[in-house]
């Protein structure tokens, strides 16, 4: 049997399990096929590949960074919380899926004026008064060398060395939050830059990199396959509506720090914007245009706005939202 056989037939006999209500759906006429799975209890999903060596190691990096600072996974909860309500985290529908906003969340927190997350890919670190150097590779998978500060294989991984790398940042959540909308809605050049978490910065576009067959919207450089564009399924149209996105939520956080207005859906079946809210999109693009890069708690627009506290579950932090846990 092919893996999109075995994987159907895993679909069918998640759907009849009776231990727990689960929602299976195949998506086998991708690039990877998989199963992507709702446990309607927990209300958490996953997703099941075959077959896909890389994507343990990509997922024992991400371990990686999770372990270092515990800000990065809550960070990274909201981002995809605020997404997956607004209907810009599907690659299906020409937006962005998780692993691409999980690979901004990283740059943005690797690129902080104060950083919060390490270069795992860098030859050597600094760290404590002490100097780390990159471990020698522990894989290959096709032609692409596995290697990074904390691998020791596909599922064990050890970053003990560099936690509270980022403890010079004494930033909150929500206002690492606030920062990261900036940076992917105003610093992040679509034309001009590329995410690159391997080299722990921005680098200049080469949009002929990839090995993919149309140009690409947004370069988003998978860590490990420099010609692999984590955003390719991006379109001209969908790219913009994802920006504006971006410029809407920058505009809201900034000012108010309403998570569930940010969040409340404003999409129409095909994807887009609701007539109602066009002029919230305009008005956040003309206001975010004008924003310097952020002071402290402090985000200061067109109209004079500033940051503004809220509250979850009794502390500081985004307005109904539990911060507690939450993978990537």
């Amino acid at each position: 049997l092919d893996k999109k056989t075995i994987l159907l037939e895993l679909s069918k006999a998640l759907r009849h399990s009776r231990d727990r209500k689960l929602d299976p759906w195949a998506v086998i006429q991708t690039r990877v096929p998989l199963i992507k799975i709702s446990d309607q209890k927990t209300d958490l999903t996953c997703d099941i590949s075959m077959e896909n060596d890389l994507s343990l190691y990509k997922a024992s990096l991400l371990r990686c960074y999770v372990a270092i600072d515990a800000r990065f996974p809550k960070v990274l909860a909201l981002v995809k919380t605020w997404a997956q309500a607004r209907n810009i985290n599907d690659a299906a529908q020409h937006t962005l899926n998780s692993f691409g906003y999980t690979l901004l969340v990283i740059q943005f927190l690797q690129t902080c004026s104060t950083p919060v997350l390490p270069c795992l890919q860098a030859q050597t670190l600094e760290f404590n008064g002490k100097t780390f150097q990159q471990p020698p590779a522990v894989d290959t998978v096709g032609n692409l060398e596995i290697r990074y500060h904390g691998c020791q294989g596909a599922t064990w991984d050890d970053v003990s060395h560099l936690v509270g790398f980022g403890k010079a940042n004494t930033k909150e959540v929500d206002e690492l939050f606030v920062e990261f909308l900036h940076f992917v809605g105003v610093v992040l050049d679509l034309d001009s830059h590329c995410v690159c978490i391997r080299d722990g910065a921005l680098k200049p576009a080469d949009k002929t990199q990839f090995k993919h067959k149309h140009l690409p919207q947004l370069c988003i450089e998978d860590p490990f396959d420099h010609a692999d564009n984590v955003s390719r399924s991006l379109t001209e149209t969908s790219s913009k509506r994802v920006r504006l996105e971006f410029l809407r939520a920058f505009e809201i956080m900034s000012r108010t720090g309403d998570f569930r207005r940010l969040c409340q859906a404003s999409v129409r079946g095909n994807g887009a914007p609701a007539n109602r809210d066009s002029h919230a999109l305009g008005a956040a693009a003309h206001a975010a245009a004008g924003v310097g890069p952020l002071n402290g708690t402090h985000a200061r627009g067109s109209r004079g706005g500033g940051f503004v506290g809220v509250r979850y579950g009794g502390h500081s932090g985004m307005h109904g939202v539990p911060l507690g846990g939450g993978g990537v």
